[in-house]
């Protein structure tokens, strides 16, 4: 029988490719399940249909030298693109994942309606850009800072981005480019990147635990996201942990909320808060983490609190969750000051404590997960396409 599962012998032989270096038809019959004949006749519609290409011969053994193939350089590209209250990045890969164009612009608008209409011009001048040098554009796929719908298109308590929601955000983007469009929750998309290409490649139960302008966790059971009822499984900026404010109780809206909140604006607010600077008080979280680096007190205590409250986040997690790693991650998150003390503290209150590690993507684990995405569609679009069933299977 074959190995893939999706019936055509093309199919077979092209989802092989996609992540693999060159190989032979014989490589490929084997790879695939598929008999020797029925690999040449795939590999022939392949190279006529442009999705693959000879990739030099194979020398060295006995007999017929073979010709390898691989992917086309031209057999499509897909973007991704990471939607943050601070920074919209958008990334260009081929559809074996190697990326081509990276662009990053600050977050100039607020409200969900000026990001989508800055996002969506970042991924047309990315279309421009790239031409047709790659092939056509398969699919886009998006990170956005949200409680993403079961509709797959609805989001909201966006408060990064100054919108509380909901408000639908795919739609502009689906009108500025002629190929599919696929959104997710920021960190949803961290967790698959780091299990992609960070610490959780071997890992099949893990948290992510993002900590950027506000908080939320990503979780991963065998292999797959946890999305709940209401696609908010992961909001651990609303645990009822000591020291945090009921929701109703929260003042403001969109990124005011945020303060009150571990994170990026909550560290902001204890700065102000603090009152035992004996010289000018920081005025950003990197500024904090320098002084605190430097044995400042205040910057110390203040970083110490927040080491603390995302150790209570992840006793939590760990408590309904029991994952085998928690992966500390975002633009704060990801700072070396921070792991230490959480991963003391962890171990003092969780009975069975995760391996804790700070994430190996940095500030862009949420854009590898969304070209991961974006990928899968892309790869899963072409392989399905080809309809025409094999007239022969190994057996």
């Amino acid at each position: 029988m074959a190995a893939n599962g999706d019936g055509t012998a093309a199919g077979a032989v092209l989802s092989t490719l996609f992540d693999s270096e060159p190989l032979t038809r014989p490589e490929l019959a084997d790879r695939t399940g598929f008999s020797r004949p029925t690999v040449a006749d795939a590999v022939r519609r392949l190279l006529d249909g442009g999705l693959i290409s000879e990739a030099g011969v194979r020398r060295g053994g006995l007999g017929r030298v073979p010709t390898c193939y691989r992917l086309a350089p031209t057999a499509g590209y897909v973007i991704a693109v990471d939607i943050g209250g601070n920074n919209l990045r958008v990334a260009v890969a081929d559809l074996s994942g190697t990326p081509h164009r990276e662009q990053r612009q600050a977050t100039r608008g607020t409200g969900a309606r000026e990001v989508a209409a800055q996002t969506a011009r970042m991924i047309r001048a990315a279309v421009r850009a790239t031409g047709t040098r790659l092939g056509p554009l398969r699919r886009v796929g998006v990170s956005a800072p949200g409680v993403i719908h079961a509709d797959g298109r609805t989001m909201s308590t966006a408060h990064n981005l100054g919108d509380d929601g909901p408000f639908d955000l795919l739609t502009p983007l689906e009108a500025a480019v002629d190929a599919p469009v696929v959104l997710d929750n920021n960190v949803n998309l961290a967790a698959l990147g780091e299990r992609w290409r960070g610490h959780a490649g071997a890992v099949a139960t893990f948290a992510f635990l993002a900590v950027g302008a506000g908080i939320g966790v990503g979780l991963v059971h065998n292999g797959e996201i946890l999305r709940g009822a209401h696609g908010a499984a992961g909001e651990v900026a609303y645990l009822p942990l000591p020291g945090s404010l009921p929701p109703a109780q929260r003042p403001g809206h969109g990124r005011e909320r945020l303060a009150s909140e571990p994170g990026g604006y909550g560290m902001l607010a204890a700065i102000q808060a603090h009152d035992g600077w004996n010289g000018a008080r920081p005025s950003t979280v990197e500024e904090l983490f320098t002084l605190a680096a430097e044995g400042v007190r205040a910057a110390r205590e203040i970083v110490e609190a927040e080491a603390r409250q995302l150790a209570l986040t992840v006793a939590s997690t760990c408590a309904v969750f029991d994952p085998e790693l928690v992966v500390l991650g975002g633009g704060i998150g990801s700072n070396a000051q921070l792991l230490p003390l959480v991963r003391e503290t962890v171990h003092a209150l969780v009975p069975f404590p995760p391996r804790l590690e700070s994430s190996a993507l940095g500030e862009v684990a949420s854009l590898t997960g969304a070209l991961r995405i974006a990928l899968d569609g892309a790869r899963d679009d072409l392989a399905t396409s080809l309809t025409v069933p094999a007239a022969e299977v190994a057996s």
